[in-house]
């Protein structure tokens, strides 16, 4: 695909939040806020596919960049980015691409894979029998997804100011407090469901638990090599349970 068809797709999408953004006038920031993570995601996705030898890249960069597009609408409806309070943002992004042109300069069939990639893109798993490449375009774009999602929690976490109830899903800000039930997840190798967090602590170890669960290589040495797993603990509880559970979690990131 010529590099031209993905800049004009970039700009459209840029112009799209724009609208949002000039809407929602004082809760702007959380659509620009959205609108540069689909931006660092593409470009980590760019990343991924080329340490990985991963080709054609077009289809993965438009999925990365296009894989949170449900988000605007539903901040604009409900004012929050929780799924489980609101709608499933895949779903609503996927609904969009697949009523609208947005993706008309890729084949129907390459369309439909990378339709299908943001719609399961958020899911806690993805089905075993997706054909290979809506199944490669989803871990691409998951992946990516998860790598930027953390620090930009962490940069929200480690602010002084109030802690954002948008960024941070309106959970509980007790420092001391978490839930034993996604800590024992998380010591099982799983990533905790949404619905299981209470506590600010509970989030900060699902973000933790991601790390070795990306399937590529490449994405897990970005991980690993930006320092997420000591950032996220060194916000965690000074206890034997968390050291315990950081010692597992980078154990499992090496492999």
């Amino acid at each position: 695909m010529d590099p031209v068809v993905l800049r004009e797709m970039r700009a459209r999408f840029v112009g799209m939040a724009g609208e949002y953004a000039e809407r929602l006038g004082e809760r702007r920031e959380h659509i620009i806020l959205k609108r540069d993570h689909s931006l660092r995601v593409h470009a980590l996705a760019a990343k991924i596919v080329a340490r990985e030898s991963i080709a054609p890249p077009a289809p993965y960069l438009a999925a990365a960049l296009v894989h949170d597009i449900g988000r605007f609408s539903q901040f604009e409806r409900f004012g929050t980015y929780r799924d489980d309070q609101s709608v499933d943002h895949g779903e609503e992004g996927a609904d969009f691409l697949r009523e609208g042109d947005f993706l008309s300069a890729f084949e129907p069939q390459v369309r439909d894979c990378i339709i299908l990639a943001v719609r399961l893109h958020n899911k806690r798993e993805v089905p075993l029998d997706m054909d290979p490449l809506s199944r490669a375009l989803c871990n691409v774009v998951r992946d990516a997804d998860k790598l930027d999602i953390v620090p930009v929690v962490l940069a929200k976490l480690s602010a002084p100011a109030p802690q954002d109830p948008v960024v941070t899903l309106g959970l509980m800000d007790e420092p001391e407090a978490w839930t034993e039930l996604v800590a024992e997840a998380v010591a099982d190798g799983e990533s905790p469901a949404y619905g299981e967090l209470r506590y600010i602590n509970d989030f900060k170890l699902l973000l933790a638990s991601w790390g070795p669960k990306l399937v590529h290589g490449a994405s897990r040495r970005i991980f690993s090599g930006r320092g997420y797993l000591d950032s996220l603990f060194d916000l965690l509880p000074k206890t034997e349970r968390f050291s315990g559970l950081k010692s597992c979690l980078a154990g499992h990131l090496e492999r």
